[in-house]
């Protein structure tokens, strides 16, 4: 179990570089291995704004393809099953089957059954493996109030953690990755800022009036103002 992140997850500014074990090159943010180095979703900005996430691929995610985040969340909307105290940092969801701290970098949606509209949303830094159906998740912060049998939570995975470029339009755009990462593999997204997408349109990178307007498919050039994450 781990009440802190077990793994770098604090942001990378330009001047540094996230570590590169998969060879002699350093490449950086072009790298991608099986290790995971990083909490999924760190955040690495470069001097000219455009910010890259740390992220893992459940289906191969190809450079300058989009990649979606396809995984559903671990738990909706269900009832507490254990009492919780004010000040507690750490909570019993109705989740099972998770080894220790593969939610890390998860969110746990809390609904207080006796105020109306009185909901948190908390990050969670760690978790115990499961027991049977319930798991033990350790937050960011205190929680406010007791939680009783009467109240809700939802669990959502970390939007980072399993990434697949799968045609889904229920599915949200993450970014766009730095290099190529078969299945299984860690690597970096861009989310923000000037990036390349799809190339294969042939009219857009010479564009007429009202020619603007992109979206995740067959793009050439210009380059494109990412907006997804900062």
């Amino acid at each position: 179990m781990s009440k802190i992140f077990t793994l770098p997850h604090r942001p990378i500014y330009d001047g540094a570089e996230p570590h590169d074990f998969s060879g002699d090159y350093a490449l950086g943010l072009r790298t991608n291995e099986t290790t995971q180095r990083y909490i999924y979703g760190t955040r690495h900005i470069t001097w000219d704004g455009r910010v890259f996430k740390y992220s893992n691929a459940v289906v191969a995610c190809y450079s300058y393809h989009g990649a979606a985040a396809t995984e559903a969340a671990a738990l909706s909307w269900t009832v507490n099953a254990v009492t919780t105290y004010a000040g507690d940092r750490s909570c019993t969801v109705p989740v099972g089957s998770r080894t220790v701290d593969d939610l890390a970098g998860a969110y746990l949606m809390i609904y207080d059954a006796s105020a109306t509209d009185a909901t948190w949303l908390y990050g969670i830094i760690g978790n115990e493996a499961s027991v049977n159906t319930t798991t033990i998740v350790y937050l960011e912060g205190p929680i406010p109030v007791a939680l009783t049998t009467s109240d809700y939570f939802e669990v959502f995975e970390n939007p980072y953690r399993e990434l697949s470029e799968a045609d889904n339009s229920y599915a949200a755009w993450m970014g766009v990755p730095a290099h190529s990462a078969a299945a299984g593999y860690k690597f970096w997204l861009q989310t923000w800022g000037p990036a390349y997408i799809s190339p294969g349109n042939a009219t857009i990178d010479d564009p007429t009036t009202s020619e603007r307007t992109v979206f995740w498919g067959d793009n050439a050039g210009p380059l494109i103002m990412l907006m997804c994450s900062t």
